[in-house]
C-alpha cells in the first residue's frame, strides 16, 4: 500500500514538474510579447497598431482551449505538426500574451506625463525617454496584474490533457481511472495547484516591495 502511494506521488510530482516547465515557458514568452506589443500599442504605431489589436482581440475574446484545437489538429492540415509539448507552452504563451499586451500597455500609459515631458525638455530622444522612464517605470507599475495573468497561465496548463501532455491534470486523471481514488487524488492535485499559485503570488509581493520607489512616476 506504501509502495502504491509512493508511486502515485511521484508521478503527480513529475505532473506538477511538467506543468511548471510549460508554464514557464508561456510566461516568458507572454511577457516578452506583452512588453513589445504593448509597447507598440502605447506608441500607437501606424498599422502595427491595429494588427497587434487584431491580435489581442482575438486571443482574449476565443476560449483557449480553441486555441489549442486550433494549433494541435488544425495547424497540420497546412503542414504544421507541434507536439504536445509544444502546444502547451505556445498556446499559454500566446493566449497569455494577448493579456499581458494589455497590461502593459496600461503600465506604460499609467507613466506620469511630467516625467516624460521633463525628459523631452532636457533634449532625451523619445525611443530613449521610454527606455529610460516609460519602460522600468511602467513595468514597476504592472507586477500584480502581470502576476495574476501568470498564475491564470499555470491554472490553465491543465487543459493541456486535451492533447495528451503529461502535465498534473493528465497524470491524477489517469491515477483516479486506475484505482477510483477521486477525492483524493484530485484533492492532492489542487493542493499542489495552490501551493505553486501561492508561492507565485509570494514572490511577486516581495519583488513588489524590492522594486518600490515611493512616489515615483505613476500618474495620479
Amino acid at each position: 500500500m506504501n509502495e502504491t502511494l509512493s508511486a502515485q506521488m511521484l508521478a503527480m510530482t513529475h505532473g506538477l514538474l511538467s506543468s511548471l516547465l510549460v508554464s514557464a515557458i508561456g510566461i516568458l514568452l507572454s511577457v516578452v510579447i506583452g512588453v513589445v506589443f504593448g509597447a507598440i500599442r502605447y506608441a500607437r504605431i501606424p498599422v502595427v497598431h491595429w494588427i497587434i489589436g487584431g491580435y489581442v482581440n482575438f486571443f482574449r475574446c476565443t476560449p483557449l482551449l480553441v486555441q489549442i484545437f486550433m494549433l494541435y489538429f488544425a495547424l497540420p492540415e497546412i503542414g504544421i505538426r507541434l507536439s504536445p509539448f509544444e502546444t502547451s507552452w505556445l498556446a499559454l504563451g500566446l493566449w497569455g500574451g494577448a493579456y499581458q499586451t494589455e497590461v502593459f500597455r496600461s503600465g506604460f500609459a499609467a507613466v506620469s506625463k511630467h516625467d516624460i515631458l521633463a525628459a523631452r525638455a532636457l533634449g532625451i530622444p523619445a525611443f530613449q525617454t521610454f527606455l529610460d522612464i516609460t519602460l522600468p517605470i511602467g513595468l514597476r507599475s504592472t507586477i500584480q496584474a502581470s502576476t495574476t495573468t501568470a498564475i491564470t497561465q499555470f491554472r490553465s496548463s491543465s487543459f493541456m490533457i486535451v492533447v495528451g501532455y503529461m502535465e498534473l491534470t493528465y497524470v491524477a486523471n489517469k491515477i483516479v481511472s486506475e484505482t477510483f481514488q477521486v477525492f483524493e487524488i484530485f484533492g492532492i492535485a489542487a493542493l499542489m495547484y495552490l501551493a505553486v499559485c501561492l508561492a507565485i503570488s509570494l514572490l511577486s509581493r516581495m519583488l513588489e516591495r524590492v522594486l518600490h520607489v515611493p512616489g515615483l512616476g505613476v500618474a495620479r
